[in-house]
């Protein structure tokens, strides 16, 4: 995959070359962002405000550009369930920001039946008379703000249901998948706005592959397509990622979310469709692909040509992340302690080493153009000695006031690698068409497709599986033993109501276990139980003391829940709107 050459498919070098080449009225304006995670670290004494000071940055630099509207790729909110401070803060942004008399000049085209039947809404929300949007939000979901519970509603309904954002790209049938995109047009340049919101990778992937996900197109040929989605890129296990290859060829750009590493510059696939991974807006974890700059994404349109201009975020907290190699203890002692009165113990010179590379690192941290938060920082200590070790947590108390996560600033891992077996019996003609599972789901499920013999009696170890890695997932034990309780009661009831002979219970047992499982009521098992640990969360939570939460606070604790000024308008005179870019029958 090689990175897509501006000369050859955008507009210009630059957007005032843009500008000049095209009628300003023909060219579509849409700012791109990508797993915003609003409420991230929210109980973080220092880290808490993060999230939301880079979604106003995001929405202040789409006033600025006076985009024609912001496209949104899922994780708005990195909790399934956000607080109620999150959810407000977010319509207090939504509503500074979006709100106003300037006129919205693109014209929708297609049927808000098809494209909001799931939130209630008769159109799209510029269109609603009852509203003055002036800078139009369109938002997927994704895998920390999906649906759940028995009317699959997720955080983004809530948002759609105040008029402030469109959002599109739901899909409840996973047997086959039929996009039908939102229609737009600006003067002389058409669009087609595919969305699709997170589906489970696995299910996904196993639709591109038997030709099941299908793309609704107009008759014309001169439409600009792209579609936006939220799905895992890189490889996470088998069939757990979507190939760059699965996307058709009639797309001509996409906007990759749920990966957080900012590749924003589009990438051109082997079947020439190009892909922006702008990443996300606040680090999630202490990762390589974390520290990368943090970016969003311009994008102007024109006909079949597209520009894609990065812009950095400024309001981003400055991560750095380091691998750091021990040396030996003896060439430590050699280096280190030539100066020291007394030589020093393998544990302190290793100590010192890591505390000049962290200095090191936050004068770094200084060094750049961001802003004045205190940095993050992740340092990789890889030792070759069981001596270099220490208590990284105890260590990390010495940067309190300096970082924002003196806690987990260092991880200690071993530098040694095993030995090899000397077993002569060892069978050294390995398969290179062997696939290594990534994830322990996957290593059971290849565990038992090549040993059935070995595979419970009743339970389908599908629904098991799925069980535990939501239980990974979401930090619980309970999930496993909420899916057993139900697959038994289901077969209680499936043998009272066949009525099958006693001596035939072991193979009939055998035939449900084998039966296709319904992975729709699974996903529904598996949220609702999601809905409930998180209330007993939040109740758990709410009733702590405040000595506890003041013990927390002087800790500096970094957890969350598990997993993603004020908006005042002054007041405006009823019926005073801007011309809107009405409704028109496409031609």
């Amino acid at each position: 995959m090689s990175v897509t050459s501006e000369i050859d498919l955008t507009m210009g070098d630059d957007e005032s070359e843009c500008a000049e080449e095209h009628n300003e009225e023909d060219i579509l304006s849409i700012l791109v962002a990508t797993d915003i995670h609003l409420g991230y670290a929210e109980n973080d004494p220092i880290r808490s405000k993060d999230t939301f000071e880079t979604f106003e940055e995001i929405l202040k630099i789409a006033k600025e550009k006076s985009v024609d509207f912001v496209l949104l790729g899922g994780d708005l909110f990195h909790d399934t369930r956000p607080s109620t401070y999150c959810l407000h803060r977010c319509t207090e942004l939504l509503k500074k920001y979006c709100l106003g008399d300037n006129p919205v000049k693109i014209e929708y085209l297609s049927d808000p039946s098809l494209d909001f039947a799931f939130t209630g809404n008769s159109t799209v929300n510029y269109e609603d008379p009852n509203l003055n949007i002036d800078l139009p939000v369109f938002s997927i979901h994704g895998n920390h703000d999906d649906p759940t519970g028995e009317n699959q509603i997720s955080a983004l309904n809530l948002l759609a249901s105040t008029g402030l954002v469109n959002y599109f790209g739901k899909y409840t049938d996973y047997s086959a998948v039929k996009l039908d995109p939102i229609l737009l047009r600006k003067g002389a340049t058409k669009l087609v706005l595919y969305g699709l919101s997170h589906i489970k990778d696995e299910r996904l992937a196993r639709l591109f592959l038997h030709k099941k996900v299908t793309f609704t197109r107009p008759e014309e040929d001169d439409w600009f397509y792209l579609l936006v989605l939220h799905q895992n890129r890189a490889n996470r296990g088998a069939k757990s990622f979507i190939e760059d290859e699965s996307l058709p060829s009639i797309i001509n750009l996409a906007i990759w979310g749920h990966e957080h590493d900012c590749r924003i510059e589009p990438e051109q696939t082997r079947n020439s469709v190009h892909i922006s991974q702008p990443g996300s807006t606040v680090a999630t974890s202490l990762s390589q692909g974390e520290s990368i700059r943090k970016q969003i994404g311009h994008l102007q349109i024109y006909k079949q040509k597209f520009l894609m201009t990065p812009i950095p975020l400024k309001t981003v907290r400055p991560f750095i992340y380091k691998d750091l190699l021990l040396k030996q203890i003896d060439v430590m002692q050699e280096e280190e302690g030539e100066f020291d009165d007394e030589p020093l113990s393998p544990q302190a010179l290793t100590e010192r080493v890591v505390e000049r590379t962290l200095e090191k690192m936050i004068k770094d941290a200084q060094e750049l153009d961001f802003n004045d938060k205190l940095p993050l920082l992740r340092l990789n200590v890889l030792y070759v000695n069981e001596q270099q070790t220490f208590n990284a947590i105890r260590f990390g108390q010495k940067f309190i006031d300096r970082v924002a996560n003196p806690k987990d600033i260092v991880k200690l891992k071993s530098a040694l690698k095993r030995p090899r077996t000397t077993n002569t019996n060892t069978d050294t003609n390995f398969r290179d068409d062997i696939i290594i599972p990534n994830r322990v789901e996957d290593l059971v499920e290849q565990y038992f497709e090549s040993h059935p013999q070995e595979q419970f009696k009743c339970l389908a170890m599908k629904s098991l599986n799925e069980a535990v890695a939501k239980s990974v997932d979401s930090n619980s034990l309970e999930a496993p033993i909420e899916i057993v309780n139900v697959l038994t009661r289901n077969l209680r009831i499936r043998l009272e109501q066949d009525d099958v002979d006693v001596n035939r219970v072991d193979e009939y047992l055998e035939t449900l276990r084998d039966e296709e499982v319904d992975e729709t009521l699974l996903d529904g098992i598996l949220n609702n139980f999601g809905r409930r640990r998180l209330n007993d969360v939040s109740m758990n939570a709410n009733s702590g003391s405040e000595e506890e939460t003041e013990t927390l606070s002087v800790q500096n604790a970094t957890t969350s829940r598990p997993a993603r000024g004020p908006g005042s308008r002054g007041g405006r005179v009823r019926g005073v709107r801007g011309p809107r870019g009405g409704r028109k029958k496409a031609t």
